[in-house]
């Protein structure tokens, strides 16, 4: 018995050996391979998505070197998107079809599903392989074919929305003035002032609770970006930001079950999580600032153990 065991032990382990030399050397074979091109993504200013059926999606870099969408919609770009569509340049894992004889129009190449321009570059996409649905079909500016893992097909044929910067402000705002209802804020010689008709029994305007709310703004993050769809809002919001002739004007399409707020002049509006109401639209109560100095102080009260 105890022989058999011992056997069974010298058997998995030589198993366990026999994967672990396969992966690495899979592995090794996928180093290997060149990338599929030579652009290096730093190097691109302009992108252009076109797509079956559906509109055209063009972004460049400006004078920043952010990435701003010019079609179909004028706003920031999301750059995470973009930087993960860019990862198909250097891309190492793939299969290189030989054959000067494919067909392109049932790979569905010619003319293809979608395609991107990167700068000069061009990168099409077909159908899904037939042996592995997971993967599809890819040209490199109408030449060489490919087949690799489908990680950005479903993104390329999204709504243009999903590439819009989900920030309600651009990156790196700095706010000027914001009004809405009933708050009225500017800043002056780097102080808040405010108008408003509650009492300061009523709400706390003091310095540090303004710049709270200025922070709130200023680091904003949709969950969600979607076509506006035009209908009965409940309030309206008037942001200035530095640098900015033109104020940015958003309105209060929803509070609850999500806040929702339109840019109706961009053609969007942005979807936030409800815990986002108390700290965009309003400032706290005298109570609430009360609690929390309250409770902090409380806090430091506490020994270390």
């Amino acid at each position: 018995m105890r022989q058999r065991w011992i056997l069974n032990l010298v058997l998995l382990g030589f198993i366990l050996i026999l994967g672990a030399l396969a992966f690495y050397t899979q592995e090794q074979e996928k180093a290997e391979l060149p990338k599929l091109t030579d652009l290096k993504a730093e190097q691109i200013q302009n992108i252009r998505i076109e797509r079956a059926n559906k509109e055209a999606i063009e972004v460049k870099k400006d004078a920043q070197n952010a990435w701003q969408m010019t079609t179909p919609f004028q706003l920031p770009a999301n750059h995470y998107r973009l930087e993960r569509l860019m990862d198909i340049l250097s891309h190492q894992d793939y299969t290189a079809l030989t054959s000067t004889e494919l067909n392109l129009s049932e790979l569905k190449l010619k003319p293809p599903l979608a395609s991107v321009n990167f700068n000069p570059l061009k990168v099409a996409w077909g159908d899904t392989s037939p042996i592995n649905t997971a993967q599809r079909y890819i040209q490199i500016n109408d030449k060489k074919v490919y087949v690799l893992t489908d990680t950005h097909y479903q993104q390329l044929t999204g709504d243009a929305t999903s590439f819009i910067n989900l920030s309600l402000l651009g990156e790196e705002a700095k706010i000027q003035a914001l009004k809405m209802p009933n708050y009225d804020l500017v800043l002056k010689e780097e102080q808040w002032t405010v108008n408003t008709p509650f009492s300061a029994d009523e709400i706390d305007t003091s310095q540090d609770a303004l710049n709270t709310l200025m922070s709130n703004w200023q680091q904003a993050q949709a969950y969600h970006v979607e076509r506006y769809i035009e209908g009965p809002i409940e309030g309206e919001i008037q942001i200035t930001l530095k640098a900015q002739k033109q104020p940015l004007h958003f309105a209060i399409v929803s509070l609850s079950p999500a806040l929702v707020l339109a840019r109706p002049d961009k053609g969007v509006q942005y979807q936030l999580s409800t815990v986002q109401v108390d700290k965009l639209l309003h400032l706290p109560t005298a109570e609430e600032t009360a609690s929390e100095t309250t409770s902090s102080e409380d806090n430091m009260r506490i020994p270390f153990k």
